[in-house]
């Protein structure tokens, strides 16, 4: 836990507006987290509809628990519904997307974020995926992106999030994921065996990671959890970033 504690701290302390995300990290309030939010990537956020926060921040999520297969993220709040039916956490850190990185990517006919880090948590769902240029990487295996995620674009993207694109997809055996705490991977274990990933995009800028967790009967009401995030999320049209 401790090691965990220390790249935390590296990843914050060497990425953006050092002075906002050092107070983000001390503070650990939403009003901290939604507020750097605001001013690093110009997205305002609230806490979900029917949800109340569960006062934990800076928690680290792995797809898998092995210590070779790294993917997952750091997730700033997260929430529960009052019915306790469904958790949902926003990432920590969104992603800028530049147009230098993105024509650099497809000259190297590489994957573009947030479709990488989608491929990267799906392919190590599956056991084909541990981390760049491990030896049991199988990268052989048939892959379609498209089997596994839906994308909503256009006018139902801007209206729920002011977003160009929501990519939604299920994580494969959820009741395997990890997190780096253990109240909520106590509670994870025992009701909560389905995840739902969101990436909600605006071209050319950020993307923002939410992950929603259910029990049976949560799951079975997923598009309207999915729909109370509507609006609690919103990318502001003229934000440039510093």
């Amino acid at each position: 836990m401790q090691g965990y504690k220390l790249m935390l701290l590296f990843i914050i302390l060497f990425s953006g507006n050092i002075f906002a995300q050092k107070n983000y990290l001390t503070e650990e309030t939403f009003g901290a987290f939604s507020e750097y939010l605001s001013k690093e990537f110009g997205i305002a956020c609230k806490i979900p509809v029917k949800f109340t926060n569960m006062d934990k921040y800076n928690v680290m999520w792995k797809v898998r628990k092995n210590k070779d297969k790294n993917t997952g993220n750091i997730y700033g709040s997260i929430f529960i519904s009052s019915n306790k039916e469904c958790i949902a956490m926003y990432s920590a850190f969104p992603r800028r997307i530049s147009k230098e990185d993105i024509e650099m990517r497809k000259k190297r006919a590489l994957p573009i974020y947030p479709r990488s880090q989608i491929k990267a948590e799906i392919k190590t769902a599956l056991g084909l995926y541990y981390y760049p240029n491990h030896p049991l990487n199988n990268d052989s295996a048939r892959f379609d992106f498209n089997d596994y995620v839906t994308i909503i674009s256009g006018k139902k993207a801007g209206e729920m999030f002011n977003a160009d694109s929501i990519y939604i997809y299920e994580i494969p055996g959820a009741d395997s994921v990890y997190f780096f705490d253990e109240y909520l991977e106590t509670i994870r274990k025992k009701k909560y065996p389905y995840c739902t990933s969101l990436f909600v995009s605006k071209n050319d800028r950020i993307s923002l990671d939410i992950k929603l967790f259910f029990t049976k009967k949560g799951k079975e009401k997923e598009d309207k959890y999915i729909n109370l995030l509507s609006k609690q999320i919103w990318f502001d049209e003229d934000f440039k970033s510093k």
